[in-house]
């Protein structure tokens, strides 16, 4: 599936508040990177966010939240939201911010 590049410039110009952020092609999709770790990213049509295992847990099935697959391998840590364009903009706030406040509890790479 082809990453969505509307999806990816709006969460770009969200990230763009966030000083550090780096960002990097991965996953047939692309990852945005911060304090070294990899924080959130899009993949095909749906965001990607790293929230930590005990809150993926929790979130799964908000919004259509469920967890990343690769390989035949589930994460509950990193899970794929579906990004409709309606309150895109909210969306992507509220799951980055989760994202933020997992990674930030990390130690920097």
């Amino acid at each position: 599936m082809a990453m969505d590049q509307g999806l990816t410039d709006d969460l770009r110009a969200h990230l763009e508040t966030l000083d550090g952020v780096v960002e990097q092609r991965m996953f047939g999709g692309v990852g945005f990177m911060w304090q070294g770790n990899l924080l959130c990213g899009v993949m095909g049509d749906e965001l990607l966010v790293r929230v930590g295992k005990a809150a993926g847990e929790s979130l799964i099935g908000e919004e259509g939240a469920h967890p990343m697959t690769m390989g035949g391998r589930s994460s509950r840590g990193w899970i794929l939201v579906p990004m409709e364009t309606r309150d895109r903009a909210t969306r992507i706030a509220t799951w980055v911010d989760r994202a933020v406040g997992h990674v930030e509890t990390l130690p920097p790479k």
